[in-house]
């Protein structure tokens, strides 16, 4: 599952990495805790150029009468191909979402709390994504997905999904609107390599979706205490 990310990232960086044409001037604010339905910014091909465009987090298929709700956030790569709201998409509408770490939350007693997992050493990360363009009564919706994949060894004590993170080799093979055979471009998609990735606990004002957008969120806290196990009486009343 994926369904927190970050955006700190400058707009000269991802200009930079995905070798984009924009106006610098127009600079992005910084953001630390988007949650699905909100936009969030992909890389696609456009007239066999890369544009960076905003999409709603949130797949809602083109030919959808009534949408799920939400719609799609993630799409698991081994049903990606399978799936009626994704199989057009992957051979056609493939992007990539820029971002610099996601969140996980780990079950504490009765409590969730959040984990920051990111690129060791951090910087700018692309996950693996797919969009459509919905017709709603107000106008055409583009929204994106992004693919998960089985999580790594730091990822999955906490869940057993992950982004799909590809690695700049890969960006142009999968961006590439001449191809759309699953035997090419399934291989690009694997867990990203544990040894290059880090995380911590973080506070748990990030599980609110209208927490403060502010830096204060990235930042380490203790780990959260273990429950206490007591060892029960002979003489419980079962």
């Amino acid at each position: 599952m994926c369904a927190r990310i970050t955006l700190t990232t400058t707009t000269t960086e991802i200009v930079d990495l995905f070798g984009l044409s924009y106006d610098l001037s127009q600079d992005r604010r910084k953001r630390y805790n988007i949650a699905p339905s909100q936009a969030i910014p992909v890389i696609r091909n456009a007239n066999g150029k890369r544009e960076l465009a905003d999409l709603r987090w949130g797949l809602i298929p083109h030919w959808a009468n009534e949408p799920k709700p939400g719609g799609y956030v993630n799409a698991r790569v081994e049903t990606v191909t399978e799936k009626p709201a994704f199989r057009d998409p992957f051979r056609r509408r493939r992007c990539l979402v820029p971002a610099d770490g996601f969140f996980e939350w780990k079950h504490v007693g009765k409590k969730k709390r959040p984990y920051f997992f990111r690129k060791r050493g951090g910087g700018v990360l692309a996950y693996a994504g797919v969009w459509d363009t919905w017709n709603s009564p107000d106008g055409p919706v583009e929204t994106v997905a992004v693919l998960t994949v089985p999580a790594n060894a730091l990822v999955k004590p906490l869940h057993d999904r992950m982004p799909a993170i590809l690695t700049e080799d890969r960006f142009a093979a999968w961006l590439d609107p001449k191809e759309s055979r699953a035997e090419k471009l399934l291989p690009l998609l694997l867990p990203f390599p544990v040894e290059q990735m880090e995380s911590w606990a973080v506070s748990d004002r990030v599980n609110k979706v209208t927490a403060s957008d502010e830096p204060e969120l990235l930042l380490p806290v203790p780990e959260p205490p273990k429950p206490k196990w007591v060892q029960p009486s002979l003489f419980d009343v079962a």
